[in-house]
């Protein structure tokens, strides 16, 4: 009645994310109102995306956290097997990071790996939750996402495994006992 207009407007990133100025947005509502509010929305990291009206912003930032979960559980799998086979992880993930296959989020998580430092920045129980909205999604509008369904069990399995309560790159450690292979720091 007072003539607001709202967006939907989630993010993508931790606090260290914020902190290094490089938080991303993603923004569904009012076009007008999104034009009004885009430079302030871009101030708060490197930029927004507008998406649309309605929620679709929130199905963007689901998408988003399914692929992280199948992303992470790819990378633990490769990471694993090029340790098994003798290459240091610390080495395995340099050669992966400067390749065309590395990404941010590759070498972000790097530290992680080769340290096994599981500091919560998303937990498992945060991640399964996203998964499973997204793949709720998918069953409703009848996209298969088989790679997604076996990701989201492989966190469930960390899940029951004890691992709640740190970050969801615990993933690496799992991945190792499924292998049986005792990992370690090369901290």
């Amino acid at each position: 009645r007072a003539g607001a207009a709202f967006l939907a407007a989630p993010v993508s990133g931790n606090d260290h994310v914020v902190k290094a100025g490089k938080l991303s947005i993603v923004a569904s509502g009012p076009r007008q109102t999104y034009d009004e509010v885009e430079g302030y929305l871009e101030l708060l990291g490197r930029g927004a995306s507008y998406v649309g009206e309605g929620e679709l912003a929130r199905f963007c930032k689901i998408s988003h956290n399914v692929f992280l979960g199948v992303v992470i559980q790819s990378l633990v799998e490769i990471t694993i097997l090029a340790e098994k086979a003798g290459v240091p992880r610390h080495a395995f993930l340099e050669f992966l990071n400067s390749s065309v296959m590395g990404s941010t989020f590759s070498a972000y998580k790097t530290p992680a790996y080769v340290n096994l430092d599981f500091t919560p920045t998303f937990t498992p129980v945060l991640l399964r939750k996203d998964m499973d909205l997204g793949l709720a999604a998918a069953r409703e509008l009848g996209v298969p996402m088989p790679v997604a369904a076996a990701a989201r069990e492989c966190v469930q399995a960390l899940i029951g495994n004890g691992y709640v309560d740190c970050d969801f790159a615990a993933l690496i450690e799992q991945e190792a006992k499924n292998a049986g292979y005792k990992i370690e720091s090369e901290d």
